[in-house]
């Protein structure tokens, strides 16, 4: 899983993202954080924007090739706090 945060986010809190990655460590699964400073919910500079697309399409290649999206490995429930 890769989650990618904009730190100026008005939408959605840093906190709610590190408390998701806290929950995500502690119950053993993989994953990655990226924040972005100075990006909000969504980025309207188009090299950004075309090169955080580059990363994700990068990102589900590698999991691919490792088989880790044929199947679910996160099940699907509730990250409580």
């Amino acid at each position: 899983m890769m989650i990618i945060h904009g730190l100026a986010d008005d939408n959605v809190v840093v906190a709610h993202t590190l408390r998701l990655s806290s929950a995500l460590l502690a119950a053993g699964y993989p994953h990655t954080v990226l924040p972005l400073s100075g990006v909000t919910h969504m980025t309207p500079q188009e090299v950004v924007a075309e090169n955080l697309l580059l990363l994700q399409v990068g990102f589900l290649r590698q999991a691919w090739r490792r088989g880790g999206l044929e199947t679910c490995d996160v099940p699907h429930r509730a990250v409580r706090p």
